[in-house]
């Protein structure tokens, strides 16, 4: 019995093979693709390296143990439990996670995607909380050539920079005399409940002011969380209007910068370039400027910061400079994903074509069986 080609069982086992074979290949042939602004990622984490060893060679400077159990990575960076200045309840595992050079890079890929280029003047909130997060967008901007206007508060949770006598003020002033940074905070506020130091003690609140004082930062002084909101944006509007800022840049969970926290919650970690700000009536700094559609760049929720990138989390040691989906990817070779699918189609044709040809062949040397 007449059978074409593409009828047959044999010809279909041979094509299913052979195109197993070529998606095999295809798929495993893969290259690296650098991703935007490669070299600039490599150059912070490289200053964030630098800058963390600074910080750490002032602290040994002083006889501090170092304690491997809640700072494996031995930064030197992670604060204490309870201190005169600590604010809140702290993720120890995000403080581990941020105290990464790489997360530097990460900043750059997030200022990178907002548009944001070398010379344009950003807006930046920190507060002690997380000096790891401060370390990288600092680093990060520094290596941009970016022009940051900082206000700081300096209160911080557990683990954080709640040292009296190393608060993040402290780290950036090093940080500014060792060169690895050429700007620093405009102004700081006590931080805590309503950004007047709410839940600190006497003594804590005298220590913070203390410590604005010696590092000759002016201090903002609030009556409410709404004062402390209001002055900071007279002082971010000193400057320039709020629309001209290519980007605002917060890290940590600062009263005045969030506000209302159930809307702050809304707010996702990394980039955010659309939002119904508008809605946000009793947010705070973040969504005064996100209504001026200003790109924001929120570094908080560091799992879920982590997770965009499938970075790993609270990670020990810490992964290797370099390492990242922010540094590069791995995507299929064009050229071999092309060559695959022309061999594909050239099979596919080809015994589509010979069967045609067979059948009229078949057709024109013999009669139908039906035929009388």
């Amino acid at each position: 019995m007449f059978r074409p080609a593409i009828q047959r069982v044999e010809v279909l086992v041979a094509m299913a093979i052979v195109s197993l074979l070529v998606f095999y290949t295809a798929s495993s042939l893969t290259v690296e693709t650098r991703e935007a602004a490669y070299d600039v990622k490599v150059a912070a984490a490289e200053r964030m390296t630098r800058a963390m060893q600074v910080l750490k060679d002032s602290r040994m400077a002083e006889a501090v143990f170092m304690d491997n159990i809640n700072d494996p990575n031995e930064t030197g960076l992670i604060g204490r439990q309870f201190t005169y200045i600590t604010t809140d309840e702290g993720d120890l595992n995000a403080k581990i996670s941020v105290l990464d050079p790489n997360v530097a890079a990460m900043v750059v890929d997030y200022l990178t995607r907002a548009g944001v280029q070398r010379g344009d003047p950003v807006a930046m909130t920190v507060t002690g909380s997380m000096p790891g997060g401060n370390l990288a967008v600092v680093c990060a901007l520094e290596e941009m050539g970016v022009i940051p206007t900082i206000l700081s508060s300096v209160g911080a949770s557990q683990w954080g920079a709640n040292i009296e006598d190393f608060t993040w003020l402290d780290m950036e002033r090093v940080l500014v005399d060792s060169g690895i940074i050429s700007f620093s905070s405009r102004a700081a506020s006590l931080g805590g409940g309503s950004d007047i130091g709410r839940r600190l003690s006497p003594r804590g609140r005298d220590l913070i002011r203390e410590a604005i004082t010696r590092n000759d930062i002016d201090l903002i002084k609030s009556e409410n969380l709404d004062d402390a909101i209001k002055r900071r944006m007279d002082l971010f509007s000193q400057d320039r209007e709020l629309g001209e800022y290519k980007a605002f840049l917060n890290v940590g969970g600062g009263a005045a910068v969030l506000g209302d926290a159930a809307y702050a919650r809304l707010v996702k970690p990394g980039l955010t370039t659309r939002m119904q700000f508008e809605s946000m009536r009793n947010g705070g700094v973040m969504a005064k400027f996100g209504r001026e559609t200003v790109p924001i760049i929120h570094v908080l929720n560091i799992r879920d910061m982590f997770a965009e990138f499938n970075y790993p989390y609270a990670a020990t040691p810490t992964p290797e400079l370099g390492v990242g989906s922010f540094y590069a990817s791995e995507r299929y070779n064009p050229w071999t994903t092309a060559i695959a699918l022309i061999l594909l189609l050239s099979m596919v044709v080809t015994v589509g074509l010979n069967s045609k040809r067979k059948i009229k062949h078949h057709l024109e040397k013999y009669e139908p069986d039906s035929y009388v």
